[in-house]
């Protein structure tokens, strides 16, 4: 009977060692982004305003990623449909993106730059007026 005990306790503790070890290892920092990410640092976003869905950066210097061309930020509802968003970011040169109207069914608006692309970025503030 002791000797089951034993056993049963063994079976749980490998059981526990197993689920913990794979919880710890299946996720994390990988070094496969995808084309729209930034790759080796990161950017702090905010949002005023509205409720923001995704943001989608695009580059001027693939496979570097590291000279921003155009931010497409997808809104999460109607609310801000038909308004036209800011983008102001800092770190690195100073080039100003110009945003579209927020689309009525896509809840999308577009930023770009009208020239050279924006390098060194550390952060990216997103303002939609009333």
């Amino acid at each position: 009977m002791l000797l089951n005990r034993k056993l049963l306790g063994a079976v749980v503790l490998v059981g526990v060692v197993a689920a913990t070890g794979s919880a710890f290892t299946a996720t994390g920092v990988t070094n496969n982004a995808g084309a729209s990410q930034f790759i080796g640092g990161t950017i702090s976003q905010s949002v005023k305003g509205a409720t923001l869905s995704s943001v989608a950066y695009s580059f001027g210097d693939a496979p570097a990623n590291t000279a921003v061309h155009s931010v497409a930020l997808t809104f999460a509802d109607a609310n801000s449909d038909g308004i036209t968003p800011s983008v102001v970011f800092t770190g690195g040169n100073a080039v100003a993106f110009t945003c579209d109207v927020i689309a009525v069914t896509t809840h999308l608006s577009t930023c770009t730059t009208a020239g050279v692309d924006r390098i060194g970025v550390t952060s990216l503030a997103i303002t939609v007026g009333s």
